[in-house]
């Protein structure tokens, strides 16, 4: 499923990942629509600039980590808490 550009909150961006001609599952493009071996989409909160013509990546571009968090969670993070001891 693709991601709805025009429902993203204002200073949000998006982004295509491109997979490998392969289709091995291993992400090798960066580009602001991806139509031909998308591989998934990055919500980010600044621009990259290059994205419209594309930008080439290998595997020390990018540390997939599994985890996951509603839009809103990353629009609006929690405060920061101060730990003491």
């Amino acid at each position: 499923m693709r991601i709805d550009r025009k429902s993203l909150p204002d200073g949000l961006y998006a982004y295509d990942l491109r997979d490998s001609d392969d289709c091995d599952g291993t992400p090798s493009e960066l580009k602001t629509f991806v139509m031909v071996n998308h591989w998934g989409t990055v919500i980010v909160k600044e621009p990259i600039d290059g994205a419209d013509k594309g930008i080439v990546l290998d595997e020390n571009d990018y540390n997939y980590l599994g985890e996951d968090m509603t839009l809103n969670e990353f629009a609006n993070p929690a405060p920061r808490q101060e730990q003491t001891m």
